[in-house]
């Protein structure tokens, strides 16, 4: 295992930029705001990067994270000046949210942020830096619900959250539309994603649902367990991992509508034709090339992705994984690790760069340079950056139509 993934304060600042209508402030320097604003820009593509749009003094011709640009003589005398200048434009932009976060090196000196209004506020005075990006994200969605305070309520029938989902993830907005397509054919509502663009009615109604459903566990069991211990709300986390794969996904659905005492069969009925048609396809390739049995792949990513991959390319279409990478911790890690000891793979190196193999599954950066090397022939990218530079059509990650972009990029370029 190797953590290779970004930081926590930028998963703080990407759980603080997934509320629809919120605006997230730091107190800082510019070398901590530019980096995860210009990121922030690109998975949510609020506001473009038009600079004349942006020119107050606070944003620095970004459309996201307004920043107080602290400098040497802040960190001996304090910036509450500054502060309270960036609070000042923030409230008068009218958000639904305001989300204020120090950079570490403010954090140090003990600026307190104090502020409080109409408009709901979230803080985070000492972020989480030497962790992983999943505990920064959980850290702060936590900070947004315990502000928010979601109303108390009885359950509402066959309602869910999906947790766990950030704005910094892979195709994010496809994927939050396809696992509520998919629900939906059951009878079960998703009310709120929090942290995947969720408004602050929707977040006030995620304390009456029935169920909360753990889709990325290494980032949302601690919020799973604060809904159970604050509204009664049970949790559902699939074995399997996140929704991606045929029997992954299929686990996933008929786990919640078991715990809701939903009817499955409609959502069934869809994986199963999806799978007849991948099927064809597969058929083929095995006739002509003898593929994709026996292909080599490497793979990246964090526990909850890398379990259902890893079992899908490996148990559905009986490739060999030389190179597995868990980039941290999570309660899919010891699963991985045991279904590697199971098929004889153990023993897999974790080296993606060093390690030669048909196919290469990680994220774009890592992608892109084992393939520069001439290591592997294709790539799938599963966490941003992406491979493409635009994706016009829908591109999910997770769901029904995730598991057929994984298959289908998957078997693009294998040769013998």
């Amino acid at each position: 295992m190797t953590d290779l993934g970004p930081e926590g304060l930028v998963g703080s600042i990407m759980a603080f930029e997934g509320f629809k209508g919120s605006i997230t402030a730091m107190n800082g320097p510019t070398g901590c705001k530019y980096y995860p604003a210009s990121l922030a820009e690109a998975m949510t593509r609020r506001g473009g990067f038009n600079p004349m749009m942006h020119d107050s003094r606070f944003y620095l011709g970004q459309s996201r994270l307004p920043c107080t640009y602290m400098d040497s003589n802040d960190y001996v005398s304090g910036c509450k000046a500054r502060m309270t200048e960036l609070w000042n434009d923030s409230f008068n932009r009218n958000p639904s949210l305001i989300c204020l976060i120090n950079s570490p090196g403010a954090s140090l000196i003990g600026e307190e942020f104090g502020f409080s209004s109409d408009i709901p506020t979230a803080t985070m005075e000492s972020p989480l830096p030497s962790s992983s990006f999943s505990e920064g994200y959980e850290t702060a969605i936590l900070a947004v619900l315990q502000a928010l305070r979601p109303d108390d309520g009885e359950h509402e029938g066959k309602t869910v959250n999906l947790l766990g989902i950030s704005v910094a993830d892979t195709g994010w907005e496809d994927s939050v539309e396809d696992l509520c397509k998919l629900l939906f054919s059951c009878g079960v509502k998703v009310t709120c994603a929090p942290g995947a663009d969720s408004s602050v009615e929707e977040v006030k109604r995620s304390g009456t649902v029935a169920l909360n459903v753990a889709v990325h566990d290494e980032r949302c069991l601690r919020t799973a367990r604060w809904y159970e211990d604050t509204y009664g709300t049970p949790f559902f986390r699939s074995p399997q991992g996140a929704p991606l794969g045929f029997a992954p996904l299929r686990a996933w659905v008929e786990g919640i509508c078991e715990r809701l005492g939903a009817d499955p069969s409609p959502a069934l009925t869809l994986i199963k034709e999806a799978r007849s048609r991948a099927r064809k396809e597969i058929t083929r390739l095995d006739q002509y090339h003898g593929l994709p049995r026996g292909a080599s792949f490497s793979l990246q990513g964090r526990p909850s992705l890398t379990l259902p991959i890893l079992k899908t390319l490996n148990g559905y279409l009986g490739m060999v994984p030389v190179a597995v990478n868990l980039t941290e911790g999570g309660p899919c890690a010891d699963a991985a690790e045991d279904y590697l000891k199971e098929i004889g793979c153990g023993e897999a190196s974790t080296d993606l760069l060093s390690c030669p193999a048909d196919l290469v599954v990680a994220d774009g950066n890592t992608a892109a340079n084992v393939l520069a090397t001439g290591s592997a022939f294709n790539a799938v990218d599963i966490d941003p950056p992406g491979l493409v530079s635009v994706n016009i059509r829908r591109d999910p990650l997770l769901g029904l139509d995730g598991t057929l972009r994984l298959l289908d990029r998957s078997l693009q370029g294998l040769r013998r």
